[in-house]
């Protein structure tokens, strides 16, 4: 993966966003970028309906994050694939939807105009592009 904005990366290492709904805003629009830039009130939600998760697999998802890669397995999937990426992700850069849709014998990218989290500040104008592929899929 092509590392997003150093602050963002960093912001991940620290389990405080689950605990501390306060701190979760301050730093959301860095980390998620998109519409939780503008709209504070996404965030808040998004903080009611999260739950803290097991320290252990915290622990298991940040080590995959920094030293795996699935890269060399990418050419041998056979299934349609859809990547949608956000434009504004300070997390994952557009570059690493590029990557993976070169990869991919199969895939088709979607570039969608918000952040990390479009799927849940903004699902309305990606409904119909996943209803679509999943339409078109042999």
């Amino acid at each position: 993966m092509v590392p997003g904005s150093l602050f963002a990366m960093v912001s991940l290492l620290n389990p405080r966003r689950y605990a501390d709904p306060s701190y979760l805003e301050r730093i959301a629009p860095r980390v998620y970028g998109g519409s939780v830039r503008s709209e504070s009130g996404v965030i808040r939600e998004y903080a009611l309906r999260s739950k803290s998760p097991h320290w252990l697999g915290y622990l298991y998802q940040q080590m995959a994050f920094w030293g795996w890669t699935s890269l060399p397995w990418l050419p041998l999937l056979p299934q349609p694939t859809l990547i949608l990426s956000g434009k504004d992700d300070p997390l994952v850069p557009v570059i690493n939807g590029r990557i993976l849709a070169a990869l991919i014998p199969r895939a088709r990218l979607e570039l969608v105009d918000d952040g990390h989290l479009f799927l849940l500040t903004n699902p309305v104008p990606i409904v119909p592009t996943i209803r679509n592929f999943l339409s078109s899929v042999e």
